[in-house]
């Protein structure tokens, strides 16, 4: 009876929201359609400033045409999105437009974004400056990532009892050993290469002593890359950002202020006096913020008539087999992609922008080699973001040119497999029990239900080797290695920094997507008017977006009100880094560097 009337409130509250759902759109479905179809641009008034709200996830490529859910359903607005791509399109044009006269960065810690995309964004608020416009920055707490943008501004805010934290680098990885002792669950390792980290948190209860030297390596020369550029624009020597990351930890606004991390520990509606004195409006005037998305339809295509087009494809996210979607690199998308751009005539160089900590090992092959065959008939540059590591660089491998910033993450040459023994879990946790017939010596080879013998090992752990072959051989055809075995040394899994990457010959130089945009232009012998950009793949538009997120709203509002809420959310959280049976290319676990 419990359970029937748990399944009756369900469908109910189900339908009721459907049918709120349906009436909203009945109300509203005027509005809704004339806003996804409008393409009227913005009205930017004189002595407007372009306002940055640095929230919410940073992405490679977000869809200019975004929309406010909150305007059709309240409490509707699904997770903010912002494009790195349209952030620095939008500063780059504000830069030459009259009028904008400065930027308000409005920072939120909560931002997920590595430092890669980070730089990028910093270096054009700095190209930014050089137009003698103004950029003030506020938060209520500064995260080292937010700080990194806002060190740039002319004037950095925020309220005396704000906090910043500035403590240095670190990374802590969890570890799923002791959960499999629990459980009785048996995971059994196949990999190549001492520094293939990937599959410690699924051996060990702690990094091993090579993982925590090349990550401490790289963690340095991140920090390096931060530390210098604070103190550039922050006015202070190197030591000090060093002495105040050791001492100061998370200091509030008087500490913050002697630390010089701060000028001014005000109010919002003091910086926003400040701003309006800045831009000469009268006291009483109204603020003439811009957002983001609102300018954006204000800035037009690079040469958007030409009939020539180089081609910007985008691979963000982990690598799956099949469709890709937000933070998936799906193989069957990708191929689509370059598929396409080979067989454009009027597309005569491709960019390939790579943020990835690579994936299914499959699916990476099934990508370089569609790569492999455009490469014989068009230009391919590319350019790596935060990471572009395991699968990520075995796509890249075969680009004519590479590009990586000093911060970013790649390398990690190498392949591991994982088989799942569930046997004892199923048998003395559930109770179940399996038994099997079969027809031939193997057909029972890869099942879960029963451990692998000595012969299956061997056969696994000989596909392994195949594999991490394959992959030297694409790095050393690739990047024109002399043979593998000279890969092999700078391979075994081990990752790096784009800063150590050049010498090793991972990458051909330091830059953004702008170097692989102009690299690809002269190897395609394009003159710099002479080429549009075409972005791959298509973004959904304003429409289609509508429906999926009205309906992930309506869902989420209902799901949060459903008993276990909580524990069902912790547990897909651990389900992400919970991989299935299989062989990878992928870094050593999900890297989030704080």
């Amino acid at each position: 009876m419990n359970f029937f009337k748990t399944f009756l409130a369900a469908f109910l509250a189900i339908f009721a929201v459907f049918f709120a759902v349906i009436l909203i759109f009945g109300l509203s479905i005027a509005g809704i359609i004339g806003s996804a179809s409008s393409s009227e641009k913005a009205l930017i008034k004189d002595k407007s400033v372009l306002q940055l709200k640095m929230g919410g996830e940073l992405v490679e490529n977000a869809a200019s045409e975004d929309f406010d859910l909150e305007k059709f359903i309240p409490g509707g607005s699904a997770a903010s999105k912002t494009g790195l791509y349209q952030t620095i399109q939008a500063i780059r044009a504000a830069k030459d437009d009259e009028k904008i006269q400065g930027i308000y960065l409005s920072l939120d810690p909560t931002m997920t974004g590595g430092w890669a995309s980070l730089k990028a964004i910093r270096d054009e608020l700095l190209e930014f400056k050089k137009a003698k416009k103004f950029i003030f920055s506020y938060a209520e707490m500064y995260s080292e990532k937010m700080y990194y943008l806002a060190s740039t501004a002319d004037k950095i805010y925020m309220p005396a009892s704000g906090m910043i934290e500035f403590n240095g680098l670190a990374t802590n990885p969890m570890f799923y050993t002791g959960m499999f002792e629990k459980l009785e669950l048996e995971p059994k390792i196949f990999r190549v290469g001492k520094f293939k980290s990937g599959v410690e948190p699924y051996l060990l209860k702690q990094m091993s002593e090579e993982n925590k030297l090349q990550v401490h390596e790289f963690l340095d020369d991140i920090w390096e890359v931060f530390a210098n550029d604070v103190a550039a624009s922050r006015n202070i020597s190197r030591e000090e950002v060093d002495n105040i990351a050791t001492n100061f930890v998370f200091g509030q606004g008087d500490a913050a202020k002697k630390a010089k991390l701060v000028d001014e520990l005000v109010t919002e509606q003091s910086v926003w006096n400040a701003i309006r004195e800045k831009t000469g409006l009268e006291k009483d005037d109204k603020m003439r913020f811009v957002s983001l998305k609102n300018y954006m339809t204000t800035v037009e295509d690079k040469n958007e008539d030409a009939k020539n087009k180089i081609a910007i494809i985008f691979a963000d996210g982990e690598i799956r087999s099949g469709k890709g979607s937000d933070g998936v690199v799906g193989s069957e998308t990708i191929v689509e992609e370059f598929r396409k751009a080979r067989e454009d005539k009027n597309v005569k160089a491709i960019v390939l922008r790579v943020n990835s900590p690579g994936g299914s090992a499959l699916a990476s092959d099934i990508m370089t080699e569609e790569i492999k065959l455009t490469k014989k008939e068009k230009p391919i540059v590319v350019s790596m973001g935060d990471l572009a590591a395991s699968g990520g660089y075995y796509i890249s491998a075969y680009g004519d040119y590479i590009f990586a910033e000093k911060n970013t993450i790649t390398g990690s040459i190498g392949i591991y497999g994982i088989l799942f023994n569930t046997q004892k879990m199923f048998n003395n946790k559930l109770g179940l029990t399996f038994d099997n017939v079969e027809t031939h010596a193997n057909a029972d080879f890869l099942n879960p239900n029963l451990p692998s013998d000595k012969f299956h090992d061997s056969l696994m752990q000989r596909y392994i080797n195949l594999g991490y072959g394959d992959f030297l051989n694409v790095v050393k055809t690739g990047r024109k290695f002399a043979d593998s075995l000279e890969v092999d040394k700078i391979a075994q899994g081990r990752v790096w920094s784009g800063k150590d990457a050049i010498g090793i010959k991972l990458i051909d130089g330091f830059g953004n997507l702008d170097s692989a945009i102009f690299k690809a232009a002269k190897l395609a012998n394009l003159a710099d008017n002479d080429y549009r950009l075409e972005l791959m793949p298509k973004k959904k538009n304003q429409l289609e977006s509508i429906f999926e997120k009205t309906s992930d709203a309506a869902f989420n509002r209902w799901a949060k009100q459903q008993p276990m809420y909580e524990e069902i959310k912790a547990l897909e959280a651990v389900k992400q880094h919970f991989p299935q049976s299989g062989t990878y290319m992928l870094m050593p676990y999900s890297l989030e560097i704080q």
